[in-house]
């Protein structure tokens, strides 16, 4: 199976270089990984958030239909990150 991936470079502060290293060594984990991971759920977060926000413009506009459901998959979507 082929997986589709792109290698990114970029620079970090020390500080935040070294507590990337201990925590890889204490998980004994691969940086990427940990890295792979945060930026996943910090963009699951912050998408969740932007969704929230339109649901409420939404209520606000008195569309509940649409704003019901969106405010379902925010649900859903905490309780499968818990």
């Amino acid at each position: 199976m082929k997986h589709n991936v792109k290698t990114y470079s970029f620079r970090m502060p020390l500080e935040l270089k070294e507590r990337l290293d201990n925590l890889s060594k204490n998980l004994s984990k691969p940086k990427s990984a940990i890295v792979k991971e945060t930026i996943e759920a910090y963009l699951n977060k912050v998408e969740d958030f932007s969704f929230a926000v339109n649901a409420l413009e939404e209520l606000k506009d008195r569309d509940y239909q649409k704003a019901s459901k969106k405010i379902d998959k925010i649900v859903k979507n905490l309780k499968q990150t818990k």
